[in-house]
């Protein structure tokens, strides 16, 4: 079963993995309350068990930056419940600032159990394969040399053109708390976390897809 993004960054919350603030909204009122507590820009998204891969279906709205913009992304996102998944959540989160993307995987498998990767996020996950792999369970010194693996880790660290640098220690936490989630939970099956924004001072998923044998 594919949890939809808001349960499954509740799922995250709950471990203590630090999430991007998401809220489900039902009106426009809804939204207003939550721009002025989370302050704009916003994301208005679709949240569906059956379209995990929401930019594909036109269900993710970016940089909205005033109430009218908003207003404009909820009846896109209401018309695409309707003709979707009428059972769906539109939620709405602040726009995460600039920062590093990284990608967080977690899968089981019947031969070896479970395994934890890490590579570069965003679209270039798949336009450069650059990705680390370890067993879990892991120690935070396995996190670490997973971190210095990838090709693109010393100029990440140390902030490349627009982006700040990388504080290690907050990615090797995040990392260290998904392992633990995926050892306690056996009913997950596969985790994936694209992007993780990095910073110098924290880390912190942005969006995420668990699929649970439940």
């Amino acid at each position: 079963m594919i949890l939809p993004e808001h349960e499954a960054k509740e799922l995250l919350e709950k471990a203590q993995v630090p999430i991007v603030p998401t809220r489900i909204i039902d009106s426009l009122q809804d939204a207003a309350d939550a721009a002025e507590q989370m302050g704009y820009p916003l994301v208005l998204k679709l949240s569906s068990s059956r379209y995990s891969h929401k930019t594909e279906v036109g269900g993710v709205f970016l940089n909205l930056e005033d109430q009218s913009a908003v207003a404009r992304a909820y009846d896109e996102l209401i018309r695409l419940r309707q003709k979707l998944h009428g059972e769906a959540a539109i939620i709405v989160e602040p726009m995460a600032p600039p920062g590093a993307e990284f990608y967080i995987g977690v899968q089981r498998h019947d031969g070896f159990g479970l395994v934890i990767s890490l590579g570069l996020g965003g679209v270039f996950l798949e336009l450069f394969k650059d990705v680390s792999f370890r067993l879990l369970p892991a120690r935070r010194s396995d996190f670490c040399e997973m971190l210095n693996e990838l090709k693109t880790w010393p100029k990440l660290r140390k902030g490349f053109r627009n982006l700040p640098p990388v504080g290690d220690d907050h990615l090797i936490d995040l990392m260290d708390k998904v392992a633990g989630l995926s050892l306690a939970r056996e009913d997950i099956v596969e985790m994936d976390m694209n992007p993780v924004m990095a910073y110098a001072d924290r880390a912190l998923v942005v969006d995420a897809r668990i699929v649970t044998s439940g």
